[in-house]
């Protein structure tokens, strides 16, 4: 999967694999926290709400053209620098 975070001159690229998780075996913490994070609780509504538990292997991040030569803050799933 590919993730991308923030406004295009801001942004963060998450690349990595997704796999669903369901709410059952979410954890309270998790579900918690998520809900903190986001400001919805899906464990509230009468609708399926599926999670997926997110494996970064590549993470770049960059906010304007001179920082793409150093963009890549994480590879093969481990932090450079």
């Amino acid at each position: 999967m590919r993730l991308s975070l923030g406004p295009t001159l801001d942004v963060v690229m998450v690349d990595g694999t997704a796999e669903p998780v369901d709410a059952a075996d979410l954890g309270q913490e998790t579900g918690d926290a998520f809900a903190a994070r986001t400001g919805f609780d899906p464990r509230e509504i009468d609708e399926p709400y599926q999670y997926f538990l997110i494996r970064p292997q590549r993470v770049q991040a960059w906010r304007e053209v001179n920082e793409m030569r150093e963009r890549d803050l994480m590879r093969d799933g481990r932090w450079l620098g």
